[in-house]
């Protein structure tokens, strides 16, 4: 097996559709289907046994939902659901889903899915904070993943950043986005912290960008950044030492 290939299993209770999709499949070399699966029993028992990379999934399993599957497994494969059901979209990105597709399959909206998969794998080889213990300085210049293209970016131009499974989400300045596989708590120990705050156990902010902070129910707060209208929640004990650190 070549070390970039994608172990996966396809999930859909039509056999039709399980065969066109894996008919679609054979076109991608990196793509090895090892397991299928026509119902919700079947689907946890192949997921569990073939321990897949990454799942093709229905969610309409014979009247069942199959995002209940994803807590019934033992393993953290990536997910593409692919539904002629448009209403889970929202809770399956909630779970962190690569992509929904909307049936029928497009192969274009399918190859940015799977091509989304391989930059994922290969974010998870590649350490962007590197090994070194010292913090970064506001101007040090790193390299981020946005859109499969490597790009060299100014920590100061981070805006905020947000948990996303073994994943984090970076908010650059100007709207653009990266995913890498690094933690919450990595990033905290290597930002500056006269530039950057955690305000949450999921969510760091650029202090430079923050423009109110207000109290909000059960002692939490609410942070505002320029440029973007919904407010972050500050969770209690986060805004205890907010408070305590800069309030004059």
């Amino acid at each position: 097996m070549a070390k970039d290939t994608i172990k996966s299993v396809v999930v859909d209770d039509v056999d039709m559709m399980r065969a066109t999709l894996k008919k679609v499949l054979d076109g991608f070399p990196n793509i090895e289907i090892v397991g299928e699966a026509s119902d919700y029993e079947s689907a946890r028992e192949v997921i569990n046994e073939c321990k897949p990379d990454l799942v093709f999934l229905d969610i309409d399993l014979n009247g069942l939902t199959s995002i209940d599957l994803l807590n019934e497994i033992t393993c953290s494969p990536k997910i593409i659901f692919i539904t002629s059901h448009p209403d889970f979209a929202i809770k399956a990105f909630e779970l962190n889903a690569v992509d929904y597709i909307l049936k029928p399959i497009s192969g274009d909206r399918l190859k940015k899915a799977i091509d989304r998969v391989t930059e994922l794998n290969e974010e998870a080889g590649m350490n962007v904070l590197g090994d070194s213990d010292e913090r970064f300085k506001p101007d040090q210049i790193i390299l981020l993943n946005f859109d499969s293209k490597l790009t060299f970016i100014k920590i100061q131009d981070i805006n905020y950043i947000e948990a996303f499974g073994n994943y984090t989400k970076i908010y650059m300045n100007d709207g653009k986005l990266s995913i890498t596989y690094n933690s919450i708590k990595n990033w905290d120990s290597r930002l500056p912290g006269d530039v950057f705050i955690q305000i949450h156990r999921s969510t760091i902010v650029n202090l430079l960008n923050v423009t109110k902070i207000e109290k909000w129910t059960n002692d939490t707060g609410r942070l505002f950044l320029k440029g973007i209208e919904k407010p972050f929640e500050i969770s209690r004990s986060y805004f205890f030492q907010i408070k305590k650190k800069y309030k004059v």
